[in-house]
């Protein structure tokens, strides 16, 4: 997501995790896409901000299917969400591994086994 206003309709009309240090905040679209929005608040140095938003998107690639299975949808609804990771000043994760230990506990099933439509 790349505008003001699609982050806006995702915090007023999305549904809420919240977590020690990050956010997950998610809404269907009409798109037929995922679509991605980092918001890093909190943080005062550029450096840090930036790394955090370069492990979340690179978890987002490596993990395509983890905005379905946050949202718990399935077969034609799966790939139509937005979803927005707001993060404070106590989420730092060192690396991947930190971020799939946060994230993963509120996918609705397995990332790599997605369960079927039927």
């Amino acid at each position: 997501m790349t505008k003001n206003w699609q982050y806006q309709h995702v915090y007023t009309h999305g549904n809420r995790i919240r977590a020690n240090g990050f956010t997950l905040i998610y809404s269907s679209n009409s798109i037929g896409k995922d679509r991605l929005g980092i918001s890093v608040s909190g943080m005062k140095l550029a450096v840090k901000r930036n790394r955090i938003k370069r492990l979340i998107r690179e978890f987002y690639r490596l993990h395509p299917s983890f905005p379905p299975a946050v949202a718990g949808v399935i077969g034609k609804q799966a790939g139509c969400i937005d979803l927005v990771i707001a993060t404070n000043s106590r989420f730092s994760p060192k690396g991947l591994a930190d971020l799939e230990a946060a994230f993963l506990p509120f996918c609705k099933f397995n990332l790599d086994q997605p369960p079927s439509s039927n």
